[in-house]
């Protein structure tokens, strides 16, 4: 289980939100620092992280002082796709980005390539994740790992029948949830017993308070540990 960083970040599936945590994370190492810190308390032992303000410096400081502390990355979708950085962060899996991989074409094939160079495990992160993940399986057998949007509302999923199909017959491949929570829009009881009936094998949780993080990370432990001894 890691911390998400999409509302340190501000993203818009925040609505009226969004501002109000990038303006409290985005350039604050401090306040980023202390939601790494309780879920680590907790048993979080990771973030999924893009590149962005001083939530790189956070994710820096949890791993020098940290134990077990893991950084994966997702590429940026800019025409730098900033592997290197996240090479030198320590990052031990790097996702193509959503933006880059649901274009499912020989750019993502040459990002993936360029990940297992730099000898760091790849993995795709994937917005439209039944198409994505369909071209990822036919074309890019090399990638076992995938991040994708999994949520009992079906928030992002697409057609979420199709893909607890997909992610429920590939055991041989590694999911990772995100979205959990759809935006904040499901109790995180509800939310992790669901994706504990599924092949999820790790989720990435966005959260932004002390409470929250402490909370979210100890329910979505629970229900991943269950579903593993399962």
């Amino acid at each position: 289980m890691s911390v998400g960083t999409s509302p340190f970040l501000g993203a818009s599936q925040f609505g009226k939100n969004a501002r109000v945590y990038r303006r409290k994370f985005l350039n604050n190492t401090d306040a980023v620092l202390e939601i790494l810190e309780a879920s680590y308390e907790v048993g979080g032992r990771g973030i999924e992280i893009i590149l962005a303000g001083k939530v790189t410096e956070a994710a820096k400081i949890m791993a020098e002082t940290h134990n077990e502390f893991v950084i994966t990355g997702s590429t940026f979708p800019g025409p730098d796709p900033l592997i290197k950085e996240l090479a030198e962060l320590g990052a031990k899996i790097i996702f193509a980005h959503g933006m880059v991989a649901d274009k499912v074409d020989e750019k993502l094939e040459k990002l993936i390539d360029e990940i297992e160079s730099m000898g760091i495990i790849p993995g795709i992160a994937a917005h439209n994740p039944v198409s994505t993940l369909e071209y990822a399986f036919e074309n890019i057998p090399s990638v076992k790992t995938f991040l994708i949007p999994f949520n009992a509302r079906g928030y992002l999923m697409g057609n979420q029948i199709e893909l607890e199909k997909i992610v429920d017959s590939h055991k041989n491949h590694h999911f990772i949830g995100m979205k959990t929570l759809a935006a904040g829009k499901l109790n995180p009881y509800k939310a992790y017993e669901y994706i504990s009936r599924h092949n999820i094998c790790c989720t990435t949780i966005g959260m932004v308070s002390i409470d929250e993080a402490k909370e979210s990370t100890e329910i979505a432990l629970k229900h991943l540990y269950n579903s593993y001894k399962s």
